[in-house]
């Protein structure tokens, strides 16, 4: 006969750090590709402005809306990028939250299954009593009395 060795249970498998390891490439490549993106517009605000300086000087002025108009098929992309980031992580917390349910649910009848065979042995040992307690209570007290030797 085998002992079973039931592993402990982790007590922060519910935290949020948890949850997240589970995710951490996804986390690591959205939040690197937002430092990209606000290092990018930093760079142009700061660089960017002195060069439209300098290429205005050289060329014929443009109008903020064309230059506006330039930027925007960017920006686009970059909010579609996090858009599509955001729902990636989203769906991964979610199926994360969901298998830890599942485990929970599982082992919840798991536990339910063993008290119920547990209640099963018990019935039939009693059911199953041996013959000479039942020829212990056959007849009246004082027979009984009598057998046990009393």
């Amino acid at each position: 006969m085998s002992m079973q060795v039931k592993p402990v249970k982790n007590p922060w498998e519910t935290s949020f750090e948890n949850l997240t390891t589970k995710v951490h490439k996804s986390i690591k490549k959205a939040a690197s590709d937002a430092t990209k993106t606000i290092v990018a517009d930093v760079k142009q605000q700061v660089v960017g402005e002195q060069a439209m300086q300098t290429q205005q000087a050289m060329q014929a002025p443009q109008s903020f809306l064309e230059i506006k108009e330039q930027v925007k098929p960017e920006e686009k992309k970059k909010l579609e990028l996090w858009r599509r980031n955001l729902a990636d992580l989203e769906a991964q917390i979610k199926k994360a939250r969901e298998e830890r349910l599942k485990r929970e649910q599982e082992s919840g009848r798991v536990k339910e299954q063993e008290k119920q065979q547990k209640k099963v042995v018990e019935e039939k040992k009693k059911k199953e009593e041996p013959v000479w307690k039942k020829m212990m209570k056959m007849g009246s007290q004082a027979e009984r009395k009598v057998n046990a030797g009393g």
